[in-house]
């Protein structure tokens, strides 16, 4: 599965017109499509007459509760579309998870269990740079830009790629940058203007497709369709088709310097082959084991071995379907599992990580 987050901290830029159409482009590709509402004013939910309210989980309960999966969040628009709706009570995720640990990667971490389930990921993004949109980009191998043609909006655009160079710094996580030249009145000489800036100043990364300025997106969203749901648009849908088929020409890479280590803060245990994978990186212990409600919380659990070529400790476990809670003793000390960021809380109020199979 690729993941995609639309980012742009400027607001009135054609953000979530771009997520909504792109989405609805890959699944006219036959392509199926998760599209993801990261934004507390749920215009991407409002704007495929997606009422969150009525519905039992949003991407605020994917954020929060490890129990709640995508799965379970996903509201199918057909069969090759489907979407997780946002509400205003997403805007309370970054005071609730303030100082809790791995709170950046919470969405990256939901995604991975259903990246054989979808070809893309589109991610519509809050119009800042906070929480909400680090979870975006930290879950995401490449971001589109929409860019209006605004003098301000070429400024924003610098600092905006200053943060994602310094995310890739920080994190040595890349992400594939797309800049995409939207609402644009092909026939004024002002937006011809702009368009020539951004190919002298951002070239290597401006998409060839441009999306036209148009008031029957604001019609579709009104009606609470994409833009293949209305009629007589032809040359609208062109351009979205267009821009999907750039987009799926282009090879996706996550470029980092440490792949395992990457993968490691990312996940917990995975499905492999052979059964759950549980792993734990604890380069200066001499023991460690697995213990949980798979072994009755057993003190001595199961042991674990170190792999001699990278140096984790590994544990292969065969275990039905169900939720599972665990923790690690490395030297005789319990501990949750760092590189999970889903867990609960026990009866002697500590945390024990969790597992759904």
């Amino acid at each position: 599965m690729r993941t995609i987050s639309v980012i742009n901290q400027k607001g009135g830029c054609g953000k979530t017109t771009v997520a909504i159409n792109l989405a609805a482009a890959f699944g006219e590709m036959d392509k199926k499509v998760l599209l993801v509402d990261l934004d507390p004013q749920s215009h991407a939910s409002i704007g495929l007459d997606i009422v969150s309210e009525e519905l039992d989980y949003n991407t605020y309960d994917l954020l929060i509760n490890p129990r709640v999966r995508v799965e379970d969040a996903a509201f199918p628009i057909d069969e090759r579309l489907s979407v997780v709706p946002s509400s205003a009570v997403l805007s309370a995720v970054e005071q609730e998870l303030s100082g809790k640990p791995a709170r950046e990667t919470r969405l990256a971490a939901k995604l991975t269990r259903v990246s054989n389930d979808y070809d893309y990921a589109i991610i519509d993004s809050p119009p800042n740079v906070g929480l909400l949109t680090f979870n975006a980009l930290i879950a995401a191998s490449e971001v589109v830009i929409p860019l209006d043609p605004s003098f301000f909006s070429l400024q924003g655009l610098e600092k905006l790629r200053e943060t994602l160079d310094l995310l890739e710094y920080e994190t040595k996580h890349r992400i594939i940058v797309h800049v995409l030249a939207t609402n644009v009145e092909k026939h004024t000489t002002f937006c011809r203007d702009i368009i020539y800036e951004l190919e002298n100043q951002h070239g290597g990364v401006l998409m060839d497709t441009i999306i036209s300025h148009s008031v029957r997106y604001k019609e579709a969203a009104l009606r609470g369709v994409s833009i293949f749901g209305m009629k007589r648009v032809e040359r609208l849908k062109n351009e979205f088709l267009s821009l999907a088929r750039e987009i799926d020409n282009k090879v996706s890479v996550i470029d980092t310097e440490d792949v395992d280590g990457w993968m490691l803060r990312l996940h917990g245990p995975r499905r492999v082959e052979e059964g759950i994978l549980f792993v734990i990186d604890a380069p200066n212990a001499k023991t460690v084991h697995l213990t949980g409600e798979f072994t009755n919380w057993s003190r001595e659990g199961l042991k674990m071995e170190r792999d001699e070529k990278d140096g984790i400790w590994k544990a292969l476990l065969h275990l039905d379907s169900g939720e599972y809670e665990y923790r690690f003793i490395v030297d005789g000390v319990w501990i949750k599992d760092p590189a999970n960021v889903d867990s609960v809380l026990n009866e002697f109020g500590q945390e024990n990580s969790l597992l759904i199979v």
